[in-house]
Formats: structure tokens, sequence, C-alpha cells
């Protein structure tokens, strides 16, 4: 009786112990392993691009998304390389446009590249031109029936859902559609507000880009709180997120969740499931700035190495780096 009253007792001190808050790393520390991770991001993006000819997803546009947040935070970036990584993309998008007008099939057709390219473009503020039009007429055009957008392919996490790909669709408009289609594109992002409002997610991704586009689309904000709420239900033991019910935490799905409550769900960064988050990527972080995580996605595309660590992992991985970065920027003062 006393041996199993003892261990009850252990038992519910480690459960106490596992749900308290991680100690908050102070900003030096954020800023040192947040700046880790922007260097690498930067030294392997070109050398991606050098060596496959693609803009991608995974090596520039989130790694936008992090540089936006690290210049605001008064951050370390390489100017001369983000700027080189800007032109590629635009120099990408320019070589596809008379394909896109004559809508011949193309990836860049899905709501997730077209997506995520363009707002990597916002990210470093990039101005609309008759280049992101061709992007948003043809992407538009693409709208099903139902108000989704259909993703690239299947490569969970990073494109394969319906949801991030209306979401980042609606963004997109709002961001880069012409003034002369406003009116026919408020239709469209009217009518991809009520397919989010209506679906129902089963994956980290899908809950995370479902609050982005409830935000985005200015949804009432008791729909945003659930959403965020329920997402906040989903936090682990160990301060992470995953990014199946059955997998176990890992970065890409912490840091793209940290990301979505912020600026999606208005969670302040010094809210204690916020922290804890952080925490969770500042333990799991290697030396190198990067976290590893492990591929899920069909490898339909020829291996080669991109100088980004991690071998047939290294994509999906610097993807994960890229949003882990950015929410772990998220938790320094504003410049």
């Amino acid at each position: 009786m006393t041996r199993n009253l003892l261990t009850l007792g252990f038992l519910m001190l480690a459960a106490h112990l596992l749900r308290s808050p991680i100690r908050a790393a102070s900003p030096d520390e954020v800023k040192t392993a947040a700046e880790r991770s922007i260097a690498l991001l930067q030294k392997c993006g070109p050398e991606f691009f050098r060596k496959s000819g693609c803009v991608a997803c995974h090596q520039q546009s989130v790694t936008s998304f992090a540089l936006a947040e690290a210049r605001s935070r008064g951050l370390r970036v390489d100017e001369p390389v983000a700027r080189e990584q800007v032109h590629v993309t635009i120099t990408t998008l320019e070589a596809f446009r008379d394909r896109l007008l004559q809508r011949a099939d193309h990836p860049l057709n899905s709501g997730e590249s077209t997506g995520y390219l363009l707002m990597g473009l916002a990210a470093e503020k990039y101005p609309p031109d008759e280049t992101t039009d061709v992007q948003i007429l043809e992407m538009a055009s693409r709208q099903a029936p139902d108000g989704s957008w259909t993703a690239f392919g299947h490569r969970p996490p990073l494109e394969y859902s319906r949801v991030s790909s209306t979401a980042l669709a609606i963004r997109t408009m709002q961001i880069y559609g012409p003034p002369g289609r406003k009116e026919a594109l408020s239709k469209r992002i009217s009518r991809g507000r009520d397919w989010l409002l209506a679906f129902k997610p089963t994956s980290n991704t899908d809950e995370c880009f479902r609050l982005l586009g409830l935000k985005w689309t200015d949804a009432d904000p008791k729909l945003i709180d659930a959403q965020k709420a329920a997402i906040l239900r989903h936090q682990r033991e160990d301060g992470g997120w995953a990014p199946l019910d059955k997998l176990s935490s890992d970065a890409y799905a912490t840091g793209l969740t940290l990301y979505a409550l912020h600026h999606g769900g208005g969670l302040a960064t010094a809210d204690p499931a916020y922290e804890r988050g952080v925490g969770y990527l500042l333990q799991t972080q290697l030396p190198d700035g990067s976290w590893h995580v492990k591929s899920r996605s069909f490898p339909f595309q020829t291996y080669f190495e991109s100088g980004f660590p991690h071998g047939p992992d290294q994509w999906i991985s610097a993807a994960a780096t890229g949003f882990a970065a950015a929410a772990v920027i998220d938790s320094l003062p504003p410049k």
C-alpha cells in the first residue's frame, strides 16, 4: 500500500513538473539561436537554387518569413543575399508568365505554390507589378466550385492541405490583387472564407491555416478565439505540437503553430503556452542552427545536397527551421 502511494505521488509530481512553465530564455539566448538559424538558411537558399534552378517554398519563401521578423527585431540579416533571393524568385515567376496566361498546367498554378512564393515576396516588401498580376489572375481562376483551392501535391506537411492552399490564395489576392479586379477577387475571397468556416480540421497544418485564414478574412472574433483555443488544447507536455495526433512533437508543427497563434490568433508571446513552445524549440535546436524533421513526403524528386543538413530530410527541415526561427524571433521585443 505504502509503495503504491509513493509511486502514485512520484507520478503526480512528474506530471506537475512536465506541465510547469519552461524557463523563459533570455533575449540574448533567443537572439543567438535565431541568428544561427538565419545564417544557415541564407547560406543554403542560394545553393539550392543554383543546383535545382527552382525557387522553393521550403528554401526561399519560408526563409523570407523569418527574415521579416528578424529585421523587425534588429537581428543580423545578409541583405545582399536576401535581395538575390527576391531577384531569383521574381525572375522565375516571369519565366512562366506566358504559360500562365495560356492556362498551361504547371505546379505554380496551385494556391500553395503561388501563395508561398508571393507571401515570401510580400515579406520582402516586393511591390505589385505585371508579374504578380499574372500569378494572381491565373491562381484565382483555379478556385474550386466549393470555394477552396487544391494543393500542389501530396507532400505533407508543406504542400498537401486544401486549407493552407485556400488561406494562402486568399491572402495573396488581398496583397497583390490588381485593383481593376478588386470586385471579382472579393467575391472569390468571400467564397474561400465560407469554405474555411465550414471546414473541420484534421491535422495541425489545417488547424493553423484555418486560424490564419479566419484572421485574414476578418471573421467573427469569437470564431477566431474558438479556433485558437482548439489549437492550444493540442499542445504537448514537452511544450511542442505534433503534425498529427499519432506523431511526436516536431519543430515544423511547433514553429508553424506559434506563428499562427501569434499572427492569426493574437496570442501574446508572453503567454505561458507561447513561452513553453519557444522553450521546446530552443531545447531541440541543433548547434548548427537547424531543426531536424523527418520527411513524410513521397520522394518523387531526385535527391541532391543543397548544403542544408539532414540528408533526405533536409528540405522539410529547412522549412521547419524557417517557421521555428520566425516563432522564436517573435518572442523578442520589437526593435
